[in-house]
């Protein structure tokens, strides 16, 4: 702005400039003036939503989990162990449990499907597994994390691992041959047992002694921990005469060499009896079940050789084929039946032996294991709690096998009103170590308390397995809750809008089918949130309703919520429409006394300073309207006179103005 203006015009402006406050806008003598035309009040309100939180604090769920501590055997580095633990709920409400959460990653849970709902004083079983990484004693605690936020009291878990020397045990210390015919052979088995903890290493076998031999077992070799192995040996003479020897195992076990000491006679005969194969191995057999194979029984000598006797040695094992005395001629042969039928789990050393009237022996090793099949269920029972009738709440049952033979699971039946088996397909195979899962629902149909059964038939030992089974039926309910019950949008300016908000709630234990969101009253409408939707217990839908007047005057509406919920829903309104009005501030001003061109207006929001012109051109009159101003702002002017040569005056007086 230029300020530079000669003194004699600036002393020719003609003194003070004046305002008026009217619209007529007429000029004052002494003082520059302001006025405001068309003042109107204008009011507004805001109607703040309700909290909806106002109910009671629910107290956190108490959980307890028992034992409070939890010792583990000591188990080898990278071996398993577990250990059974129970999650009670202690309060009197019902609880979600939502993790199950250790401090160290050595402990594991298993057999809980997350969320666990429990009623109050309900329990479910599961089970706490420990796998060390490396050797020495581990500490932790185990906490049930639940969906309040809270958690249950922290259980000790203390475990070790370290290195456990294997044991290496022998069916038999000495093996006797008996008479052996000359470039015939017998073969007899050993079982050799890692009764250990850990896997047992065979660094070594050693056959010492004429005509002694080993198969079925070769060095290095690996007995895995609680397993065992077999191998056969033979005695197979070249040379008439007594012979000894020995077999030599030498491993990592605590006792690292052990033998088996060997002995047998090899006789002259003008005939050769021989069993064909010299070893029977019947591999995995279940316990209860039969195998058999065949073995011939040859004379591949020069005449003839009578059999006194045939006899089988090792449970499970027998033989048949040979009634009383047979006769058979050189290069003869007959057929044996050798049947292996296991009663219990476990390796076996046995043999054949076809003894001749002059006791010469042929001996056939018969090697076998006797699996078994076990069955674990997971949980021992299932508690459904309480369940809306006609709705159906599954939980899931898992099966391990925990034996050594395949778990055939043949028959599964349940009892009890309301209980059902879902998606298990008999009979259903389990491999060793292995799970399998399948789901059982409650579907109550009237209320009240029911208890059942779940009866899994297999071919464990332990079979049938049982589950118990219990519900309680409660009546369906479908309650629909609106907050806040009433939006007032207060005074709104014609023309502009207002939004505000409502919620609904499903307060019942039952689905709520909203079919749609009406509205009703002039100026309201619906933003979001009117179209249909189903809501689970306790979900919620939130609704957004605008109000735009168009018009002066009070306006009431309401909204309706139109479900299958119990009684009716809707939500009143209420607002103001108001006019808007128009604000301007007219300012005039006395004539300089010099010849001026024109007139310029300066304006600021702060006295005394920060001026800024608010006409675009030189102003030839002597008044002003400035129709640029805010409701609720103070403005403060002053005036310039501009000659023919642009020379400005300095500021008029200042006045000031309030717009309301």
């Amino acid at each position: 702005m230029a300020h530079g203006a000669a003194r004699g015009f600036t002393r020719g402006f003609g003194g003070n400039v004046s305002g008026s406050g009217k619209k007529s806008k007429t000029g004052l003598v002494a003082l520059l003036t302001a006025a405001v035309f068309g003042a109107a009040v204008v009011s507004g309100g805001c109607a703040g939503l309700e909290n909806s939180s106002n109910a009671a604090p629910k107290p956190l769920a108490a959980v307890q989990i028992s034992p409070s501590a939890v010792t583990f055997p000591k188990a080898p580095v990278g071996q398993q162990v577990t250990q059974s633990a129970t999650l009670t709920n202690t309060s009197e409400g019902a609880v979600s449990i939502t993790q199950l959460q250790a401090s160290s990653p050595e402990f594991t849970t298993s057999g809980l499907t997350y969320p666990v709902n429990l009623g109050p004083g309900q329990s479910t079983m599961f089970k706490i597994a420990y796998r060390g990484t490396s050797a020495g004693t581990v500490s932790a605690t185990l906490t049930a994390m639940t969906a309040h936020g809270g958690g249950s009291g922290k259980i000790k878990l203390n475990a070790a691992s370290g290195t456990i020397s294997s044991q290496l045990s022998l069916s038999t210390s000495a093996l006797k041959y008996g008479n052996v015919l000359i470039n015939g052979s017998s073969t007899q088995a050993v079982t050799l047992k890692n009764s250990g903890q850990t896997d047992l290493n065979i660094s070594q076998l050693t056959v010492n002694g004429s005509g002694f031999s080993v198969s079925g077992l070769a060095a290095p070799a690996t007995i895995p921990a609680g397993q065992s192995v077999s191998m056969q040996a033979t005695f197979a003479p070249t040379t008439a005469g007594a012979a000894t020897g020995s077999v030599t195992i030498t491993s990592d076990a605590s006792t690292p060499t052990v033998s088996v000491a060997l002995s047998g006679t090899g006789m002259s005969a003008s005939y050769t009896m021989s069993l064909t194969p010299s070893g029977i191995s019947f591999g995995n057999v279940n316990v209860g079940a039969i195998a058999s194979q065949s073995v011939q029984l040859s004379n591949t000598g020069n005449s003839s050789v009578t059999i006194s006797q045939v006899s089988a040695a090792g449970a499970g094992v027998s033989v048949s084929g040979i009634s009383g005395s047979v006769t058979l001629n050189p290069s003869q042969s007959v057929p044996l039946t050798v049947t292996y039928k296991p009663a219990a789990a476990g390796a076996i050393a046995g043999s054949i032996t076809v003894t001749n009237n002059d006791g010469i022996n042929a001996v056939a090793a018969v090697t076998g294991t006797g699996v078994q099949a076990g069955l674990s269920v997971t949980p021992a029972s299932a508690a459904f709690g309480n369940v809306v009738t006609g709705v159906a709440n599954s939980q899931t049952i898992q099966l391990t096998n925990t034996g050594n033979a395949t778990l055939t699971v043949s028959q599964a039946t349940i009892a009890g009103s309301g209980f059902s088996i879902g998606s298990l397909s008999v009979p259903l195979n389990i491999a060793p170590s292995q799970s399998a899962s399948f789901n059982v629902q409650y579907a109550p149909t009237t209320a009240g308390a029911v208890t059942g059964s779940l009866s899994i038939v297999s071919n464990a030992s332990s079979s049938p397995a049982t589950v118990a089974l219990s519900g309680t039926g409660v009546a369906a309910t479908t309650t629909l809750a609106v907050s806040p019950a009433s939006l007032s949008f207060g005074s709104v300016n014609d023309g502009t809008t207002a939004s505000q908000s409502f919620t609904f709630t499903n307060t019942g234990n039952s689905s709520v089918a909203v079919s749609g969101v009406s509205i009703s009253g002039t100026g309201y409408s619906i933003v979001s949130g009117g179209g249909a939707v189903t809501l689970s217990p306790n979900q919620s839908a939130s609704v957004s309703v605008q109000f735009a007047p168009t018009a002066a005057g009070s306006a009431s509406g309401t909204v309706a919520i139109a479900s299958n919920a119990s009684g009716s829903s809707s939500v009143s309104l209420s607002g103001t429409g108001v006019a808007q009005v128009s604000h301007s501030v007219g300012l005039s001003w006395q004539a300089s006394t010099s010849t001026v061109t024109g007139y310029n207006v300066y304006r600021s929001t702060v006295s005394g300073s920060s001026y800024s012109r608010v006409n675009g051109s030189l102003l030839g009159g002597l008044s002003f309207s400035d129709s640029t101003v805010t409701s609720g702002q103070t403005y403060y002017y002053v005036a310039t006179a501009v000659d023919s040569s642009g020379n400005e005056s300095a500021y008029s007086n200042e006045v000031s103005s309030t717009v309301p």
